[in-house]
C-alpha cells in the first residue's frame, strides 16, 4: 500500500506534494475487484505507477512484501471473478445470469482506455440486445420515448 500511495501525489495550493488518498483508495479497490491488467499500456507515461504495482502486488518480485499478502487476502474476498464475500458472490451470480452483463461490465471498466467500451459498443452489446424493438412494432407520433434502434449501428 505504501509504495503505491507514495506515487500518487498532487500539488496543494501551497505547491507542496500531498498524497491523494482518494485516488490511491480508488485504484487499490479497482485492482482488488477487477485484477491487475496483464498488459502494461502507457508504461512510459505512467511508469511510476506500474513499477509500484509490479513491485508490491505481483509475484515473484513482491514475494515477502506485506502489501502483496494484504492484496491477495483482499482479492480472495472481494475479487469479482472469484471473491468469497457474500455480496461479491451474489453480484457475480447475477451478472453471469444475464446474457452479456459480465462482458459489458468488464469492457466498461477496462484499465486500458483503448479497450474500454464506447457508447456504441454498449448499445450494440449482447446485454442490450433485449431492448431492440421488433420491426413489427408500430410507432406512435405522440410517443416521446426515442427508439433504441435509432441509435443502433
Amino acid at each position: 500500500h505504501d509504495v503505491i500511495r507514495s506515487v500518487m501525489l498532487y500539488d496543494n495550493e501551497d505547491g507542496q506534494e500531498v498524497e491523494d488518498d482518494t485516488l490511491y483508495n480508488t485504484l487499490y479497490r479497482f485492482l482488488v475487484l477487477f485484477g491487475v491488467p496483464q498488459r502494461r499500456f502507457l508504461s512510459r507515461k505512467h511508469g511510476k505507477v506500474w513499477r509500484a504495482i509490479d513491485a508490491t502486488l505481483l509475484p515473484p518480485k513482491a514475494n515477502g512484501c506485506p502489501d502483496m499478502a494484504v492484496f491477495i487476502r483482499d482479492q480472495e474476498r472481494f475479487s469479482l471473478s472469484e471473491g468469497s464475500d457474500g455480496r461479491i458472490a451474489n453480484a457475480r451470480r447475477r451478472l453471469e445470469g444475464m446474457d452479456g452483463a459480465m462482458d459489458l461490465l468488464l469492457s466498461l471498466v477496462s484499465f486500458d482506455p483503448k479497450k474500454r467500451a464506447t457508447p456504441l459498443d454498449v448499445i450494440n452489446s449482447r446485454f442490450m440486445s433485449v431492448l431492440i424493438e421488433d420491426d413489427a412494432v408500430i410507432d406512435c407520433e405522440d410517443d416521446i420515448v426515442k427508439s433504441y434502434t435509432a441509435y443502433q449501428t
